[in-house]
Formats: C-alpha cells, structure tokens, sequence
C-alpha cells in the first residue's frame, strides 16, 4: 500500500500514512480532533513503468548499459576532459575561493593578499 503525508492546516501536525488509494483524503486529526487532517502531495508519487522508454533519461541509460567495457572507459575519459586550459582552472579555483569567503575574509584577503 502507498504512503501517504497527511497535514493539519489548523494545528500544523504533518505525519506519513499508510493506506489504500481509495481511502478517504481528509480524516481526523490526532492532535487537534478536528476532520481537517488531509492529503498533502509534498513528494510526486512514483510510478515505474517497465517496457519501452519513453524519455530522453530512460533511453541514454539503456544504451550505455548497452555499451561495451571499452566504450564505456572511452565515454568516461571524453567526459573527464573538461576543455579547459590549466590557466582557466586557475582561474574558476580562485573564484570559487573568493566567492566561499565570508566578508571578514575578503577584507583580510584584499588587505593581505593569499
């Protein structure tokens, strides 16, 4: 049977519940025992449909489980090579740097220098 999330608007009581699809969508509240404990689609159901693949995602990952050992090792080293130049990772890594720096560090930084 699915799980089901479950809210209380008025009280803000939320909880997971296991029951059948045709079971009522509005039940009573434990907390507050009022009838406005109700559905709440935080998460999308899943459903999985086996057979032909019908998307982009479901298709590229048939056909690289279809690949051979060696194909998959070439895929994965055209992957790994990014195209960029040694002086342009320098230069993304200095951003990364400065951008994770807390104000107090970017004064000290530009005061200071490395």
């Amino acid at each position: 049977m699915p799980r089901y999330d479950f809210e209380c608007t008025p009280c803000a009581y939320y909880t997971e519940i296991t029951q059948s699809m045709d079971a009522p969508s509005v039940i009573e509240c434990p907390v507050c025992g009022q009838q406005t404990l109700q559905k709440a689609f935080i998460t999308p159901p899943r459903i999985f449909v086996r057979g032909e693949a019908k998307t982009v995602g479901q298709l590229a990952e048939r056909n690289y489980k279809d690949m051979g050992f060696y194909e998959k090792s070439e895929r994965v080293e055209k992957d790994n090579k990014d195209g960029m130049t040694t002086e342009q990772k320098e230069k993304r890594k200095l951003h990364q740097k400065i951008t994770s720096m807390t104000p107090e560090q970017k004064i000290k930084w530009i005061k200071n220098g490395d």
